[in-house]
């Protein structure tokens, strides 16, 4: 509703009677131009300068003012509206290719209230300049505060009243200044125009236009001259308007036009592309329209021919290296090189020369030698071009091997053999021959070799003192290489062995075996053998591998073991070593459950632990199983199969308290119970929080979308986007997304009520700006339903709309029209009480109607009229038949009415017959030739019987 709306129920009398004024003078059309041609097909009163450019319009020049304001305006072409306050008049043209609405109005300065018309132009022109609706339009009419009107009604404002209020013809009706009987709240009076006289509608002749035919340039040529013919040619002394309009052009178009309103379009700076222009030709009562096409061609391309490119244009590589690759796909054309062709001029003498169609030619198995390659490269007109590329294959290079015998060795005797390694001995062909001997140092020495021409030699046999060894490689080319290794064998110094049986052992039964460590024992050379014995303790006990470092005891009972441990080396040196083994009685415990509960928390919270892992048991070894109590909550759920382990991990909890039990079991069977709580209070912000349904897949929904929205919810509640605090994004369903969030009211104050922000951003969204948000919308709303229905119901949590008491309903104009809030304002008798008031006055009117009508019916039909006395032979003539009844009744003697007070020839008959007529003869005589018809039969006397009369 707009600002003046209000304002509308205290108008007075004056104020209403400038209505119908006002009406008339925006209806008005001046003389002397062609109603067809051009006319006012809208206006505004009321408008001020300063929203006409927010509009969309936009001045073209001042005209003359006055009623023919509009009329100069039909003249201009680009003209589509004026704009007109006293003196002034200004011609506006409108600059939206979707038309200018001129019914959003801000508040009006009184000081710049003027007259928006706007005007149609033959039938090219009459979409665009129709106003946007008609309900808009008189809404804009009428949004005049009223102390304008009273200072119009006074002549007290600044403008002058228009002329056309005084003299003015309607030229049909204006659909934007008609008030709609069901959206005006101001009814504007009728009557009046049943008494204006109309302008004939003079039809529009057509005209026959051509621009000619449609024309192709190619570039550089980037100008055309079109020209448009018109038949029949304009009347002497006139001229037509034209008015050329380009209606398709390519997307970069950026060309110039010069001479659109005249008969001549000159076109320069043209593009590639398709033009398509309209020529719209208009004259006194006339229009006509043609069309003519401009193609644009590109610029004729004159062929380069290619450039072959090769890469590397030279190279060299050396055996092992047989293949490589030489790169023409870097040549150029100035279109598009289509074929390559690659040819050995020159190389080495083989089966086969390459060749090949490929833009990168790839060579292998190449032998030593020099090539030369010649590629040709083809564009697509044919044009080819040619280069070379060398290639240069050298034969391998052959390095002396390198020998390597391996470090220097020392073995201490009784070990008197030793391996050396030789296969890190290397080459650039990895193909040798070995060969091992003794130095001529070591000639008197006794040793025994295997192995000497492989890699790996064998010693052995080998005596005290320094053994030096020559190894000999040799290449495929039979370049050698030697080198020294030296093994020295030390004499024997032997010490016996050191037994280590390990620590003390102690044993519960059941646990009836154990294992016992010796491989700690330790000799300067080699421990020989181990040997396990038990030394005293009780019978029945049973060693396993007692003669391997590492044995096994098994058959154990109560009481106190001793076994010793016997290490013997390679000279028979020993050493013994004791370790206890201690058995003692079972006496097994039952665990005992602890349970650490929770913390209690607050919704939004949903996640929880309950600690099991302070359970003990004298055993170790224990299991856990975590049960849900029956009084607790049925929401929730066990994550990560938990109630298994000692941990308890809960989500998706609900307000409550949750009670579990945990039983821990040893590996005996014997259990404990131990009891844990988790308290769950309620979100106290539950009733700020705000639920908004988006129509878009929450698997959809990315980060930076989140954020985007969360800033269009901030700019559309006039918050800060940090302000809004998101609880919850979660899916509604398959395909919407469900955002819960609450908006903070600042630093030490509490958020903003839910229910305003839901309202708020509801209205909001209602208005317009539904598409404002990145996601469109579905529902806006608390999280809990906060409706207080009127006092008058209860908010359904589940629907969202309030359930009425009995007798009580809900106002759907509100629900409808309004907040869209679901209430249970109207009583149902009420309602009721009212509605049949409604209909009572209703047939009431309806009623009064039809008796007007009638009434005004009865009196046409009781018009004057006048009588003279008939001569014999035409009473003859109108003698009627008496009816079949043989005999009529008598008619009663007339009432007062029009007919018996009309100036009638029965008084001048009266002096001229010499007989007076009494009242009750003149009433018989006329009553049969005026009475009512009875069954379509007029009352009948006797001729004998009138003539008696006369």
């Amino acid at each position: 509703m707009s600002y003046a709306h209000h304002k509308l129920l205290t108008w007075c009398l004056p104020h209403l009677l400038l209505l119908p004024l006002t009406y008339l003078w925006l209806l008005a059309l001046p003389t002397g131009v062609s109603a067809n041609h051009c006319r006012v097909t809208g206006g505004v009163l009321g408008i001020h300068w300063s929203s006409i450019i927010s509009l969309g319009w936009y001045p073209l020049a001042d005209g003359r003012a006055g009623a023919r304001c509009w009329e100069f305006c039909c003249l201009e072409p680009k003209c589509n509206a004026v704009w007109s306050l006293g003196g002034r008049c200004v011609f506006l043209s409108c600059s939206r290719e979707g038309g200018c609405p001129i019914s959003i109005l801000p508040q009006p300065h009184e000081e710049s209230l003027g007259l928006l018309q706007l005007l149609s132009k033959g039938s090219s022109n009459t979409d665009a300049a129709q106003p946007t609706s008609a309900a808009p339009s008189t809404i804009a009419f009428i949004q005049v505060t009223q102390k304008n009107i009273s200072q119009i009604m006074n002549g007290s404002s600044g403008m002058p009243p228009a002329p056309s209020l005084q003299n003015s013809t309607i030229n049909g009706a204006v659909d934007a200044a008609a008030p709609s009987s069901n959206d005006s709240d101001v009814s504007t009076p009728t009557a009046a125009s049943s008494t204006i006289n109309t302008t004939p509608t003079q039809p529009v002749r057509e005209l026959v236009v051509s621009a000619g035919e449609s024309v192709e340039v190619t570039l550089p040529r980037s100008e055309v001259e079109l020209n448009a013919f018109v038949v029949p040619t304009p009347p002497n002394g006139t001229n037509y308007a034209f008015d050329w309009r380009l209606k398709t052009h390519p997307k970069d178009y950026s060309g110039e036009m010069e001479g659109k309103h005249s008969k001549t379009l000159k076109l320069s700076k043209l593009t590639v592309g398709l033009y398509e222009f309209e020529v719209t030709v208009d004259g006194e009562g006339a229009h006509g329209e043609g069309y003519v096409n401009v193609t644009v061609k590109p610029e004729p391309r004159v062929n380069k021919p290619p450039v072959a490119v090769v890469s590397p244009k030279f190279q060299e590589i050396s055996l092992p290296t047989s293949s490589t690759v030489i790169d023409g796909s870097q040549s150029t054309d100035d279109d598009k090189v289509v074929a390559w062709h690659w040819e050995e001029v020159k190389g080495p003498l083989r089966e086969e020369k390459v060749s090949a169609d490929t833009p990168v030619l790839t060579l292998t198995s190449l032998v030593p030698g020099n090539y030369t390659f010649s590629l040709t490269v083809t564009d697509s007109d044919g044009a080819t071009n040619s280069t070379q590329a060398t290639l240069s294959v050298n034969k391998a290079k052959d390095y002396r091997p390198v020998a390597n015998a391996g470090p220097n060795q020392v073995i201490q005797l009784p070990r008197n053999s030793i391996t050396l390694n030789g296969n890190q001995s290397t080459d650039d062909h990895d193909s040798l021959s070995y060969e091992w001997s003794l130095s001529p140092e070591s000639k008197d020495k006794v040793v025994e070799m295997q192995g000497v021409r492989t890699p790996i030699l064998q010693l052995s046999a080998m005596q005290e003192g320094d053994y030096t060894f020559q190894l000999t490689v040799t290449d495929s080319a039979g370049q050698q290489d030697t080198s020294q290794v030296t093994v020295i064998v030390q004499p024997e110094n032997n010490k016996p062995p050191v037994a280590d049986a390990g620590p003390e052992k102690e044993l519960t039964l059941p646990m009836d075996h154990t294992t016992l460590y010796g491989n700690k024992s330790h000799d300067d050379q080699k421990i020989a053998t181990y040997h396990w014995t038990k030394t005293s303790g009780p019978d029945g006990v049973k060693i396993e591998n007692a003669d391997s470092a590492v044995a096994t005891v098994t058959g154990l009972k109560v009481g106190t073991y001793e076994f010793t441990l016997t290490v013997t080396d390679d000279r028979k040196l020993e050493s013994s070593d004791t370790v206890m083994v201690i058995v003692k009685e079972e006496k097994d415990q039952p665990p005992v459950a602890h349970v650490v509960s929770s913390p209690p928390i607050s919704l939004p919270v949903r996640t929880a632990t309950l600690d099991g892992s302070q359970s003990t048991d004298d055993k170790g070894g224990l299991s856990y199983l975590w049960t849900r109590e029956d009084t607790s909550p049925a929401a929730g759920d066990v994550l990560n199969n938990s109630d298994h382990q000692a941990v308890l991990f809960l989500g998706n909890l609900v307000e409550g308290k949750y009670s579990f039990i945990l039983t821990v079991t040893d590996s005996k069977g014997q259990s404990s119970k131990g009891r844990g709580t988790v308290e769950v209070k309620p979100d106290v912000r539950e009733r700020d929080l705000v639920e908004l349904v988006l129509e878009v897949s929450v698997s959809q929904v990315s980060q930076r979308q989140r954020d985007m929205l969360l800033r269009q919810v901030g700019v559309l509640l006039g918050v800060l986007d940090s302000d809004i605090i998101v609880r919850e994004i979660s899916a509604f369903n398959e395909h919407s997304t469900r955002l819960v969030f609450l908006v903070s009211g600042g630093p030490g104050r509490p958020p903003l009520s839910g229910r305003n922000v839901a309202l708020g951003l509801r209205n909001k969204l209602r208005k317009q700006k539904n598409d404002f948000l990145i996601f469109k919308a579905r529902r806006v709303d608390t999280v809990i339903c906060q409706l207080n229905c009127s006092g008058h119901g209860e908010c359904d949590s589940f629907t969202r709309r309030c359930v009425c008491q009995p007798f009580w309903m809900e106002n759907f104009i509100r629900a409808q029209f309004g907040d869209a809030e679901s209430n249970c304002e109207w009583s149902v008798l009420y309602v009721t009480i009212a509605s049949f008031m409604i209909v009572v006055a209703a047939a009431t009117f309806v009623w009064g109607i039809v008796c007007c009508c009638k009434r005004r019916k009865s009196k046409v039909r009781r018009s004057k009229s006048r009588y003279k006395m008939l001569e014999a032979d035409e009473q003859d003539c109108l003698e009627l038949q008496l009816p079949r009844a043989a005999r009529l009744k008598p008619v009663p003697a007339p009432t007062s009415s029009a007919l018996m007070h009309s100036d009638s020839d029965l008084d001048s008959d009266e002096g001229q017959g010499g007989i007076p007529w009494t009242d009750q003869e003149r009433g018989q005589l006329l009553r049969p030739q005026n009475g009512s018809l009875r069954n379509g039969q007029g009352p009948v006397r006797a001729k004998k019987q009138r003539e008696e009369r006369l």
